[in-house]
């Protein structure tokens, strides 16, 4: 608010919008911001409910209606955290049961992420801010992954929420500051356990910044630091304090000594993220005393907040916790789940590598989709390099821990890249900024060129993969996707079934193999004439449309669907690119793959297939419908 008063102190000479923009520079930066925040509201709903619903997302939307009908049984890790569900519910309840409301948190969680670097604004100045709002809002990954009905998207929001947080307060401490840092903390872990994995890095990164401050206290004589804040303060970056100095070796060679050891000797998780925590203690102790690390700058921004407030930031964590997990305090049990389950599952399938893919699958991955992304990046670690401040070596060193620690988890999948880009997103918008500062000289032209034609294929690209491809399954992104056939056939059912009640025959019965229980649990949610079988029960199986997983032969082995009419279709389809084969003549391969997504290995192209078998009396009801004209 004060801002603008200043602002609105100057008279505007025109209304020009350079002149607007010179004389208003937070109310135009807001107003651009709000631009790009509607624009990626827009692009996100556009054919939103067109795609099927992919196999998490069904799981989903089922569990958020459970929880809608009251029969949703508690926290379960295999499904993560259950507070998507709980507002995944309240809009099924306001707008009804939809793939748009499915589909809705994510969207709106990619339109939160679009407007919170306006938060960072002074700390980030105009352009890294703006650039950095319109890679959130246009990148191919992005916007993909917001509009996919899994968690990632709101876990990706309330991350950076929680780095906003952390910036706001070292530039100025408030006392309600870290009781909403705690709220955003149990939302994250009552969405997704990979909130484990933000802690450590966030952890990893304090630890290390008291490393480094130690150092360069001690170098100076244990002079007194300046007071104030020093996340964006410049006095205070050309004091050393937010400089790289000891930072990098202080946090990376005890990471790389703990995971060497665990490689070596084949160690659990918890027992490396272990040794790392104690050895990075151990830096901090060797370079500090006690006495000093009480006086350290991020220590006194801390101390800077009372005691109680502190106690109230734990308790907002706890009570938020509590009340999400335990169902609002139906199931008790939940709390201790919420703490326990969530990294004993986690811990258990690191061994698994579920989807198979290397561990370089990040690396082929995201450049292929923000290769723009990447170059920007690049060049912005190099400016916060060069010219540090804590902002810039906070985006740094998440986005380098979190593509390492992505790739390091055992599962890998095209939803987590999000998470590796949004830090990203920042970085692009320092390598914006070093352009920027040399637009006027002359060898800039052929480079904005260069980045037009970037920015150009980068919004193609985007626009072929969220429109044109968004469940193809040569695209990267897509990841094993429920088919068109699948839910035609689910229509096809619905419009028989009300055709039938209404010339009074009855309902149209349907028996579901349980071996494709998803997506089927969510199409035929409230399908009142549904059944269950299986190959076990296959002698028995009888309805007017039996889907049957093709491997069982529920078609070919139950004597009641003899003469039911049987055709095999993909329910699921994929592409297994094998990444780690492809390495003779890969630039013609990866090429051709850019331009027009032919595959360089079509064998691999597949599908999980189902039997659908039709009575003869449903063909008969068909017949009839047909020539009803409806």
């Amino acid at each position: 608010m004060r801002a603008i008063i200043r602002e609105r102190a100057v008279a505007l000479e025109s209304w020009r919008p350079m002149e607007f923009w010179r004389r208003r520079p937070e109310t135009a930066l807001a107003l651009v911001v709000g631009a790009m925040a509607v624009a990626g509201l827009v692009l996100r709903l556009v054919e939103l409910a067109e795609r099927p619903l992919h196999h998490d997302e069904s799981i989903d939307a089922w569990y958020s209606w459970k929880f809608l009908n009251n029969s949703y049984e508690g926290y379960d890790p295999v499904y993560h955290g259950p507070l998507r569900f709980y507002l995944t519910a309240g809009l099924f309840w306001v707008f009804g049961e939809s793939p748009t409301t499915a589909r809705m948190v994510a969207v709106l969680a990619g339109v939160g992420m679009i407007v919170l670097p306006w938060f960072l604004r002074r700390s980030l100045g105009p352009v890294v801010t703006l650039v950095a709002c319109a890679v959130l809002a246009f990148s191919p990954i992005a916007l993909y992954m917001t509009r996919l009905g899994r968690e990632d998207s709101l876990t990706a929001f309330i991350t950076l929420a929680m780095m906003v947080v952390i910036v706001r307060f070292l530039e100025r401490p408030r006392l309600l500051l870290p009781s909403l840092f705690g709220f955003l903390l149990a939302a994250g872990f009552a969405v997704k356990e990979t909130t484990f994995i933000v802690v450590f890095i966030f952890g990893g990164f304090f630890l290390a910044l008291l490393a480094e401050q130690a150092t360069r206290q001690a170098r100076a004589g244990n002079a007194e630091p300046p007071p104030g804040n020093f996340a964006g303060d410049l006095e205070g970056q050309r004091r050393g304090l937010a400089g790289w100095g000891w930072m990098l070796p202080a946090g990376l060679v005890p990471m790389g000594v703990a995971f060497g050891f665990s490689g070596y000797y084949d160690v659990e998780v918890f027992l490396t993220l272990g040794i790392y925590g104690v050895l990075m203690v151990m830096v901090v102790l060797m370079l500090a005393s006690p006495q000093s690390i009480w006086e350290l700058p991020v220590v006194r921004a801390v101390r800077r907040v009372p005691g109680w407030g502190w106690v109230l930031a734990a308790a907002v964590f706890l009570l938020f916790f509590a009340l999400w997990f335990t169902e609002f305090f139906r199931h008790p049990e939940g709390f201790a789940d919420g703490f326990t389950e969530g990294i004993t599952y986690w811990r258990g399938e690191q061994d698994t590598n579920r989807g198979s893919e290397p561990w370089h699958y990040y690396l082929y991955t995201i450049p292929l989709y923000e290769y723009l992304v990447c170059i920007l990046a690049v060049i912005g670690t190099v400016h916060a390099f060069r010219n540090p401040t804590f902002v810039g070596k906070f985006m740094v060193w998440t986005a380098v821990a979190s593509w390492f620690s992505y790739s390091w988890a055992s599962e890998r999948f095209p939803w987590l890249a999000l998470h590796i880009v949004v830090p990203m997103a920042v970085l692009a918008g320092y390598g914006v900024a070093v352009l920027w500062r040399a637009r006027r000289k002359l060898w800039m032209l052929p480079v904005w060129a260069v980045v037009a034609g970037l920015v150009a294929t980068t919004l193609f690209f985007g626009w072929r993969t969220n429109y044109v491809n968004q469940r193809d399954p040569r695209e990267l992104l897509t990841q094993v996707h429920t088919t068109h056939d699948y839910v035609n056939t689910v229509h096809r059912i619905e419009a028989l079934n009300a055709y039938s009640q209404s010339i009074g025959e009855g309902p149209v019965t349907v028996a579901v193999d349980t071996a494709i229980s998803v997506p089927n649990l969510w199409y035929f949610r409230d399908y009142e004439a549904r059944t269950w079988t299986d190959s076990d029960s296959a002698q028995h199986a009888s309805a007017d449309f039996v889907l049957a997983l093709a491997e069982s032969n529920i078609a070919a082995s139950a004597p009641d669907l003899a003469n039911h009419h049987t055709t095999r279709m993909p329910l699921r389809d994929w592409w297994a690119p094998q990444f780690e084969s492809y390495h003779d003549g890969w630039f013609s391969g990866w090429a051709q793959w850019m331009v027009d997504r032919e595959v360089w290995n079509p064998a691999t192209l597949g599908s999980t297939d189902f039997d659908l078998s039709v009575s003869p009396r449903a063909l008969d009801l068909e017949a009839r419908m047909a020539a009803a004209g409806r």
